[in-house]
């Protein structure tokens, strides 16, 4: 499903002002109309039929345009080269752009004004999108939050580095964005205290912004694939000039916990072990663990990581990102922040959300980048008896797990930073395995994934 609209409390909306109603109707639109742009990629992909990996490394050397996030590839005269997004999707952003400037044009939020129109014009100029972001990142006092453009990089299986279109918008929760920010300030503080871990604290330094939103509608990659948070930009050298910013999707997990993630755990685990867990527990932990994830990626944002790794990045991001997210939450522990038994329900909830991609993977719906992470990750636990394995889950040995995961931890950070991509497909061929999925699934046929 590639548009998403939620319904959400009342009590929200209660709170905008007439003039956001108006705006808010405008976005909603702009959110829905977006979907053409992302079925399209899907179509057409990123780079002509037939042409090999090989290929567009040969072509790069004389047309480096070909390699640019925001270029589609297209043969013409039998020579490869990059069309701008905003010239081969023209008749498709055209009429978004007019239509932001209409919201920007029915708003008096000077910030959010100026926002709305330079994301405007960045769908029509490739090189407004930096200027755009910079002043998404500067809005103030506004209920509403925003986004669309050439925003996600999953789809692109070759290089990971061509992006698809999406677009959200949301009702910033300032409750519970005051207390991720509390969390947030408490890891990154202990984590620059850590010496023996491969941290890139340039883009925490620069500033990591969390907004925890109530999702009105949501349309592309992570409509697609129900995706809980996002984290802004993926443009490693934007990220260190102006900071980043993660998004939580709080309509989206929820749904995803209800529909998949509780399910699953009553389905896997021991009655007796689950007994000990309730419900509303294992809800909080799993914005904790989204959270987590977000915030231990950030830790770990390399220059030219990308180029390094190629197609090779996304599984060893992924996987860093549960791993790194889990192990930095022992100094929230050590804080007072998180009780030993809400760290248990995030591990519990760790290994459901793994579980649940496959799922999701199976109905073509979650993408295989993250399924390869998650192998990794869970064929760790299961070799080294972290995880005992009967029927589902009998019980997890939570001592063992947190081993793991430091020891996994320390081996994806080293990728990140500084390992070749030789070392890192040597990595993934040896420690990941889908099957695994499989024998841990049998028990969830019953268990709906398309909603």
């Amino acid at each position: 499903m590639i548009y998403r609209k939620f319904r959400i409390d009342n009590k929200y909306y209660k709170d905008l002002s007439q003039e956001d109603k108006k705006i808010l109707k405008i976005l909603e639109g702009i959110v829905k109309e977006s979907t053409a742009l992302y079925e399209l990629q899907l179509k057409e992909g990123f780079y002509p039929k037939g042409i090999t990996k090989r290929e567009l490394e040969q072509a790069v050397i004389i047309n480096p345009e070909i390699l640019s996030p925001l270029t589609f590839v297209e043969k013409k005269n039998g020579n490869l080269v990059g069309i701008p997004y905003s010239v081969h999707y023209f008749k498709y952003l055209k009429p978004i752009s007019d239509k932001l400037q209409k919201a920007a044009g029915a708003c008096t939020n000077k910030s959010f004004q100026t926002y709305l129109n330079a994301r405007a014009k960045s769908l029509l100029e490739v090189a407004g999108y930096e200027e755009a972001y910079k002043l998404w990142l500067s809005v103030k006092n506004s209920k509403l939050d925003f986004t669309i453009g050439p925003l996600e990089t999953h789809l692109d299986k070759a290089f990971s580095i061509k992006r698809a279109y999406q677009a959200h918008l949301g009702i910033i929760d300032l409750e519970q964005t005051k207390l991720a920010a509390s969390y947030k300030e408490a890891l990154y503080s202990s984590a620059k205290l850590s010496f023996s871990k491969y941290h890139s604290t340039d883009i925490p330094r620069k500033g990591v912004g969390v907004l925890v939103e109530h999702t009105l509608a949501i349309s592309g990659y992570p409509a697609d694939i129900l995706s809980s948070g996002q984290q802004f930009p993926r443009n490693i050298d934007i990220a260190l000039k102006y900071g980043s910013r993660i998004i939580i999707y709080s309509s989206q997990f929820k749904l995803k916990f209800e529909k998949l993630y509780y399910p699953i755990f009553k389905t896997i685990f021991e009655p007796r072990f689950a007994s000990k867990y309730s419900k509303d527990l294992l809800l909080e932990a799993t914005g904790w663990s989204i959270l987590l994830y977000e915030l231990g990626k950030q830790l770990h944002k390399f220059p030219a990581v990308r180029e390094r790794l190629q197609e090779l990045y996304p599984p060893i991001d992924e996987a860093n990102g549960f791993a790194s997210g889990i192990e930095h939450s022992k100094h929230l522990v050590v804080k007072g922040l998180l009780s030993q038994e809400q760290l248990e329900a995030i591990m519990i909830i760790h290994i459901v959300w793994m579980i649940a991609d496959w799922l999701l993977y199976k109905q073509n719906i979650a993408k295989q980048s993250h399924m390869i992470g998650n192998s990794i990750l869970l064929n760790s636990y299961l070799s080294q008896g972290a995880l005992r394995e009967s029927e589902g889950i009998s019980w997890p040995n939570f001592s063992r797990i947190f081993f793991e995961i430091e020891t996994i931890a320390y081996k994806l950070t080293y990728f990140l930073q500084k390992g070749s991509y030789k070392e890192a497909e040597q990595f993934i061929k040896k420690n990941a395995n889908l099957r695994i999925f499989e024998r841990l699934s049998k028990t969830l046929t019953k268990i709906p994934t398309q909603f």
